[in-house]
C-alpha cells in the first residue's frame, strides 16, 4: 500500500495492528539495551514474590512495542519524525502476552512554519490478548504533505 499524505487522513480514523507475543528474549533484549535489569523484569525468584506474581515486561518496551506496531499497521503515512508522546502505562504486560495496538486520529493540523507538511495526533491503546488496556495515550507526527504538481520529494 502507497504511503499516504497529510491531505489523505481523516480525524477519527481507526486502526488495529497485527498483534506479536511478548517473550522473554523481547525483555531481556531491552534489559540490556536500556541498561534496566530492574529484577521485577530480569529474575523469576523475585518477581514471584511481587504482588504481579511474575515477571513484568518493562514499560517502555510496551510503549517501544506500540511504535513498531503502529509503523507496521495499514495507517501508512509519510511520518517524518515524531514530535511528542504523552503516555500512560495502566497495567504489566507479561511476557508470553500477544498485545495490538490501537489507533485513532485524534486531531490534525498545517504547519505554520513549514508549508511542506503537517502535523497528526494520534490516539493509541496497548491491549493485551484479553483486551485488556495496559498502555495508552497520544502521539503526535509530523507528516509529509502532498507536493504539488512538478515539486518533487
Amino acid at each position: 500500500m502507497a504511503q499516504r499524505y497529510f491531505e489523505e487522513i481523516e480525524i477519527g480514523e481507526v486502526f488495529e495492528t497485527p498483534g506479536i507475543t511478548v517473550t522473554d528474549w523481547h525483555v531481556m533484549q531491552f534489559a540490556g539495551l536500556s541498561m534496566d535489569f530492574f529484577e521485577l523484569h530480569t529474575n523469576d525468584e523475585f518477581a514471584a514474590k511481587t504482588d504481579y506474581g511474575r515477571r513484568v515486561a518493562h514499560g517502555l518496551l510496551g510503549l517501544a512495542i506500540t511504535d513498531g506496531l503502529k509503523n507496521r499497521s495499514l495507517f501508512h503515512i509519510h511520518a517524518m519524525a515524531s514530535l511528542h508522546w504523552s503516555w500512560d502505562f495502566t497495567g504489566p504486560i507479561f511476557i508470553g502476552d500477544t498485545v495490538t495496538a490501537r489507533l485513532r486520529v485524534d486531531g490534525k493540523k498545517e504547519s505554520r512554519s513549514k508549508p511542506d507538511r503537517g502535523v497528526v495526533t494520534l490516539e493509541l491503546e496497548l491491549r493485551n490478548q484479553k483486551g485488556e488496556v495496559v498502555q495508552k495515550g497520544l502521539n503526535r507526527l509530523m507528516v509529509r504533505r502532498r507536493p504539488a504538481a512538478g515539486d518533487s520529494l
